[in-house]
């Protein structure tokens, strides 16, 4: 998407790159930020939150 970039520091602050540490980073990092600049738009918020979600299962 033009425009929208979530930068790599979210995704280096770990000696172990576990599915529950990258769930915990899409949970209280990236989507609350998403939720700040969507706030107005909550269909795309829920999109991309099902997308970010699905990439665990």
């Amino acid at each position: 998407m033009k425009g929208f970039c979530i930068g790599h520091s979210y995704f280096c602050n770990t000696k172990e790159c576990t599915n529950e540490w990258m769930q915990d980073v899409i949970d209280f990092d990236i989507l609350p930020m998403l939720a700040e600049y969507w706030f107005d738009d909550t269909d795309k918020l829920q999109r991309w939150e099902n997308i970010l979600h699905g990439v665990f299962q």
